[in-house]
């Protein structure tokens, strides 16, 4: 199994137009305790928002063909980390020394453009390979699908009709899907794709990638996808979850069909349509959502796409896939065309594709060992006991027990309780991740928590009636 990336990870929460909250994590599991250095940072949103236009109207006007661009980028970019960051989140920055940094924010600050903040030698998205994620309202965790491979894609192009390039970019994408070493099933759906074809496909599949309309939204409609009948929302992606096993990993190549000088204008959220597309579809269980900070170049598009998902194929991670990626538009535009910055992630940069067939015991009379072992403990006296070991014969594969699971579901559920040592939380994880595997699914969300009582209560049965 290969070593995992080290990564960085904050989270970055807001406390008032005037003020954050800026918390470091420790590098390991879900259930690691915070670092305790949180501050509450002065913090400017009128100064950022404003520069956050600036920024991508830029971005806009590379699109649009301009160049000699690049040092007003990096003006722009240095302006927000030096002048408008507070300096404890720059000194994090500084220090850290990992590759990876993860990112979690709340919805009021996804519209900062990370990725192109600038520290004095280089934008952030280039010195670290960035993941976004969307600090959770509930205090629980999600449950995501869990993406071992042959990883099912669907793909879907041009559903109104009237955008051929798309249809170009749904052919070479479909192509490298149906190459790559992870992916199995490759459906595409190109024109004329309906809402009710869109919602009921969407749950069949590990990927879906979207190549047409997208329109931003603002802060009552956070964006939506177009299809030939109606808009997929964000309210339905909400009103979706927990009913439907979301995509794990959502590529949007999505044009936009909104007034771009709305979208600049004084009040306008600079990035609202995708990143409450985004948001919703993390919320909602998606692990990885690559989306665009903003309108892409027909060819840019397709290329990005392209080079994101050979190297993804390949078992890279999605952050160093995509970072080939923008090296693969810098190689063939100039790094002064800024067509390699209109691309960023939501979710943990140093997440890969498990290969197809996963890991398995080669050693069959370990395997019995193992088994024999934790078969004498499930009679054991202590329901605790009886639990972990049901948990782990469940990971070996032994769906039997489930039942025994049940019987002891009023220890884990005062295992889950928030006043729970941290002991049985741990414990409480352990089980939490053998039901979500054996169902297809894996805990998600901010480090240090776990699904709520109802929300395993639902896993349990689901297997049961599976």
């Amino acid at each position: 199994m290969p070593r995992a990336e080290q990564k960085v990870t904050l989270q970055v929460l807001w406390q008032s137009a005037d003020s954050i909250r800026v918390t470091p994590f420790k590098q390991g599991s879900v259930l690691e305790s915070t670092v305790k250095a949180s501050r509450v940072c002065p913090f400017h949103s009128a100064l950022v928002a404003d520069r956050a236009r600036g920024i991508l109207a830029l971005l806009a006007r590379a699109n649009a063909g301009d160049r000699g661009l690049l040092g007003q980028l990096e003006e722009a970019g240095q302006a927000i980390y030096l002048d408008l960051l507070p300096a404890f989140l720059k000194e994090k920055l500084e220090e850290a020394s990992a590759r990876n940094l993860v990112l979690h924010l709340d919805r009021q600050l996804l519209g900062i453009p990370w990725e192109l903040l600038h520290d004095g030698d280089a934008f952030l998205g280039r010195r670290f390979r960035i993941g976004r994620l969307v600090s959770m309202d509930q205090d629980s965790a999600t449950l995501q699908r869990r993406m071992a491979g042959p990883l099912s894609a669907l793909v879907v192009a041009d559903p109104c009709g009237d955008l051929p390039a798309a249809r170009r970019e749904a052919e070479q994408v479909g192509r490298i899907l149906e190459d790559g070493q992870v992916y199995g099933e490759v459906t595409t759906l190109i024109g004329d794709v309906t809402l009710r074809t869109f919602r009921d496909e969407l749950a069949r599949h590990d990927v879906l990638h979207y190549a047409g309309h997208a329109e931003a939204g603002d802060a009552k409609r956070g964006g939506r996808l177009l299809l030939k009948d109606g808009a997929f929302t964000t309210k339905m992606i909400d009103q979706l979850r927990g009913r439907v096993d979301f995509p794990g990993l959502v590529f949007l190549n999505g044009c936009t069909s909104s007034d771009d000088t709305a979208r600049l204008s004084k009040d306008a959220d600079p990035m609202g349509g995708m990143s409450g597309i985004a948001g919703a579809f993390l919320l909602a269980g998606v692990r990885h959502v690559v989306g665009t900070l903003w309108d892409v170049r027909d060819e840019v598009a397709r290329r990005f796409a392209a080079a994101c998902y050979k190297e993804l194929g390949q078992g890279a991670t999605i952050g160093s896939s995509l970072e080939a990626a923008r090296l693969a538009i810098i190689d063939e535009h100039g790094e002064d065309s800024l067509l390699w910055a209109d691309h960023l992630l939501y979710g943990d940069p140093t997440w890969a594709p498990a290969p197809v067939g996963g890991e398995a015991f080669e050693d069959s009379s370990v395997l019995d060992g193992l088994e024999s072992r934790y078969r004498d403990k499930l009679l054991s006296p202590e329901a605790g006991t009886r639990l972990l070991a049901a948990a782990m014969l469940l990971r070996l594969g032994d769906r039997s027990v489930i039942p025994a699971i049940g019987r002891d579901m009023a220890e884990l559920e005062a295992w889950l309780g928030g006043d729970a040592p941290q002991r049985n939380r741990r414990s409480a994880a352990l089980v939490v991740q053998a039901l979500a595997a054996a169902a297809g699914l894996s805990p998600g969300g901010p480090p240090d928590e776990l699904p709520d009582v109802t929300a395993v209560r639902a896993l349990y049965q689901r297997l049961v009636d599976a």
